[in-house]
């Protein structure tokens, strides 16, 4: 993959190139545009993969809290832990996920984790239904490791079902789809966790810190978690079976059984085009949500309000980015995606400077998160469209895959700041301040390699990756 000279002219000339290419009214699979029996049953497999994960993560986010059952077992700040449980497999298992879905049929690779997903969903029970924390923990990090392993198939088979020109409309779909998802499963996790924690009030009227076993397997409720996630696992695996029958792109690629070699393989490959300035750009995506996901949770204490009015605060985040993304997708051309960018970049910046240098209220912060969203989708859609177009079909799993694990590492970067933020004695609505700053400097980073050179997308010559 070679980058092209940076003149306006040979943009105009690709995008004209990639506008008559034959092959853009048809995905790989020869499939119709959009709205196919494949790209259906992709979306309906996604939504149900990040329903279960963000029921099983947000469950055990509540059972470690503060007063909850299992608030003893993994000590103060449990809910800290969770979120490294969750956030190592995508880290340690992306790139090389990747590498497996290039040598194997994405299809096959899905179904096989969803029949995988039956095994955790039996250990998921067992730990919530007998109270053994350690045993739900075990399936948390079971759940990620299916997840991880599905992100690169997932991402790498919509280039394989839909056409090259709905690529991004595509992704505008899958990531609404996605946002109401880990909506839906945050809320049926609340309504499962009520049921769960009666099963751990004690006789006297309080919450057994212990986590007694007995108390909750003679509750019906102890069973709910486990009856709902095993729905949903069981749906999950009917969807994918509807997936048409996907090739292998790189049957030959040599087996690798060390995962931190495939990163250094695929960063090295991807230096010599643009792809890795391009997933630099969406990995700081992750990084910011990252920091506004630890941020939005301390309003209940900022403004005195509710834990509930903070999820709506959430709630909105989330509706407003996969509205932002429909919208983006809808609007994305690849002449437009130098602007969209730099855009998205400077509307984040806004709405983020302003939450964290105005004097808060809940109306003015509700009516900031939400604006703050519906910009987010012009910033990260058409940058994963391009990592999707410019990625060889042969190596696009490994490209994904080490773009996906480098956005949880972004995400950890973000996390890591805010404490060391919050350590330093920032309240957490300013550090909305410091992110905006550097939302600011993605801002310029991102026009000027958008003008300097063609990013927009289309393909070129590509590296070959081993």
């Amino acid at each position: 993959m070679t980058a092209p000279t940076a003149d306006g002219a040979v943009t105009r000339t690709v995008d004209r190139q990639m506008l008559d290419d034959p092959t853009e009214d048809r995905g790989i699979a020869g499939s119709p545009p959009l709205w196919n029996r494949g790209f259906v049953s992709l979306l309906a497999t996604q939504f149900v993969e990040a329903s279960t994960d963000n029921v099983v993560k947000t469950l055990l986010t509540i059972a470690v809290a503060a007063g909850k059952p299992w608030e003893l077992v993994f000590g103060q700040g449990g809910g800290g832990w969770i979120g490294v449980a969750f956030t190592v497999p995508f880290i340690l298992l992306s790139a090389w996920a990747g590498r497996i879905a290039d040598r194997n049929s994405k299809r096959s690779v899905t179904v096989v984790l969803k029949l995988a997903a039956f095994g955790v969903v039996i250990l998921a029970a067992l730990g919530f239904g007998f109270g053994h924390a350690w045993l739900a923990m075990a399936a948390l990090i079971l759940f990620a490791i299916i997840s991880a392993f599905f992100g690169p198939a997932k991402y790498g088979m919509i280039a394989e079902l839909v056409a090259r020109r709905e690529i991004a409309r595509a992704n505008g779909v899958i990531n609404m789809a996605t946002n109401v998802a880990v909506i839906f499963g945050v809320l049926l996790a609340g309504i499962l966790a009520d049921h769960w924690e009666e099963s751990f009030v004690a006789p006297g009227g309080t919450v057994d810190p212990g986590g007694s076993a007995l108390i909750a397997a003679a509750t019906m409720g102890a069973w709910f978690p486990g009856i709902a996630l095993a729905v949903l696992v069981l749906v999950g695996f009917l969807t994918c079976l509807t997936l048409p029958r996907l090739r292998p792109q790189m049957p030959s690629l040599p087996r690798a059984w060390n995962p931190i070699s495939t990163y250094v393989t695929t960063i090295r490959e991807m230096s010599h085009s643009p792809l890795l300035a391009v997933a630099l750009a969406w990995t700081f995506f992750y990084f910011a949500a990252a920091v506004a996901l630890l941020v939005l949770p301390d309003y209940s204490q900022i403004l005195a309000v509710s834990n509930a009015k903070v999820s709506y605060l959430m709630g909105g985040l989330g509706v407003s980015i996969g509205v932002s993304c429909v919208l983006a997708a809808w609007l994305d051309r690849p002449h437009r995606r130098r602007f969209f960018v730099p855009a998205g970049a400077l509307g984040l910046a806004a709405g983020f400077l302003a939450l964290g240098l105005l004097t808060p209220t809940y109306t003015n912060v509700a009516i900031l998160v939400s604006c703050t969203g519906l910009v987010a989708g012009f910033y990260i859609i058409p940058l994963q469209s391009m990592l999707q177009m410019l990625a060889p079909d042969e190596s696009r799993g490994r490209c994904l895959g080490t773009a996906n694990g480098m956005s949880f590492m972004m995400a950890a970067i973000g996390s890591a700041m805010f404490l060391g933020l919050r350590n330093a004695g920032m309240e957490s609505n300013r550090i909305f301040a410091v992110l905006g700053a550097l939302c600011v400097l993605a801002a310029a980073i991102t026009w000027w390699r958008l003008c300097r050179k063609d990013l927009s997308g289309t393909r070129h010559a590509a590296p070959r990756i081993d």
